[in-house]
């Protein structure tokens, strides 16, 4: 049998699976996300809660950026279909110009929402957790 562990350290990000139910994703400083981190963070999420959907919380490293393929992929039905709702923690006016632009162009079909700290986030998210 696998132990599941709580916390997963990727290339990319570290992954923790918090008991009050919120993923809580943190991304590496100077990271460019590309699309095979994206299949290796999914993959994270389906060794650990199989198909479940629940909220994610993704705290932005500094200067961290996504390629196209990343931020569509992340967009999808498949790059969501374990989010229920998403939050992005970040303060720097780069990643709040990304931010808008996904929003926009890629439409995530999820609530996902942006926020400067992380207790914000994370109250929005507990929102989404069944009671």
């Amino acid at each position: 049998m696998v132990e599941k562990r709580n916390n997963i350290k990727l290339n990319s990000c570290n992954i923790s699976f918090r008991k009050d139910g919120i993923v809580e994703v943190i991304f590496e400083n100077q990271l460019l996300l590309e699309l095979e981190d994206c299949y290796e963070i999914m993959e994270t999420y389906k060794t650990h809660i199989g198909d479940k959907k629940v909220p994610i919380l993704h705290i932005i490293g500094k200067y961290m950026n996504a390629t196209k393929d990343a931020r569509e992929f992340g967009a999808s039905a498949e790059g969501l279909k374990n989010s229920i709702a998403e939050a992005y923690v970040f303060d720097s006016l780069p990643h709040r110009i990304i931010g808008n632009f996904y929003m926009k162009f890629n439409k995530p079909s999820v609530p996902t929402k942006f926020f400067k700290t992380k207790p914000e986030a994370e109250v929005w998210l507990k929102t989404f957790l069944k009671k």
